[in-house]
Formats: structure tokens, sequence, C-alpha cells
């Protein structure tokens, strides 16, 4: 595959990468993009999901994102997981909206739309990005490391 394309039944945009694919799901696309639009001041438009226009917007929003946060040195905190600000450098433990029980030390990503992330082990160099929010329950168990 060398182009994007929609996959309407599963509401995705599929990207080449490499050689393979990533895909973006339509609802979580429009959600980053209405971030930026209202971060950066941008006038909000309604547009229909799962199509070549809605994709190119959402696109053009992440790259004025970029442009905005290197012109300003201000960065968009919407990916950032309510909960868990002020707890960067905390071990927690969650349960999450799926029952789910973990244990991690919060972290935060770099880069101008930062969200948190899941550090198995001080030893950990990384982890993933926290899923599963709104959690059923939180509980601090160490502060920051």
């Amino acid at each position: 595959m060398t182009e994007n394309r929609i996959n309407r039944e599963q509401r995705l945009y599929i990207f080449p990468a490499g050689k393979g694919y990533t895909c973006l799901g339509w609802d979580v696309a429009e959600r980053l993009r209405l971030s930026v639009v209202a971060w950066c001041g941008l006038p909000r438009t309604k547009l229909r999901l799962g199509t070549m226009k809605h994709l190119a917007e959402y696109e053009k929003t992440m790259s004025y994102g970029a442009g905005h946060a290197m012109a300003t040195g201000e960065r968009c905190l919407a990916e950032l997981t309510p909960e868990l600000i002020g707890l960067e450098g905390a071990r927690v433990e969650v349960v999450d909206r799926y029952d789910e029980r973990r244990r991690f030390w919060v972290g935060r990503s770099t880069g101008w739309m930062p969200c948190h992330l899941e550090i198995a082990t001080r030893r950990s160099h990384g982890g993933g990005a926290v899923t599963g929010a709104p959690f059923k329950s939180l509980q601090v168990l160490r502060k920051h490391r």
C-alpha cells in the first residue's frame, strides 16, 4: 500500500508505514483536531468524518499545532490524563474503566502534545501511553521518585 486509505467498516484511516501500515480512528482524529483547534484559537469547523477532506484537515491542523508550539514554546496538554496531572514521577495503582488493575510509575512524554506514560519499573527507559481512563479508582502508592 502506497497511499492513505479509509476503512469505513472499522472507522479507520490507514497510512503506509515502512513495510506495513498504521491506523488512526476517525473519532480519535477528530478529538485531537478539535483539541488543537481550541488550543491554537482557530475557527472550529464541522466536517464529515471518514472522508479524505477530514483527514487532510486533521493533518493540516496537527502541522499547524506543531508550528504554533515551536513559535510560542507552549505545549498542547490535551492528551494528558486528567487524573494523573501532578502525579508525574509517582507510583500508582489504577483500576481502569475496563476493570483492569495495574501498577506503574507515571511518566510524561516529550514533544508538543505530550501524554502520560505507564513506566513499569524504576529501571525502565520508557513505556506506552496510559490507557483505560477515566479510572474507576486511583491510589498513589509512592510519591515522586
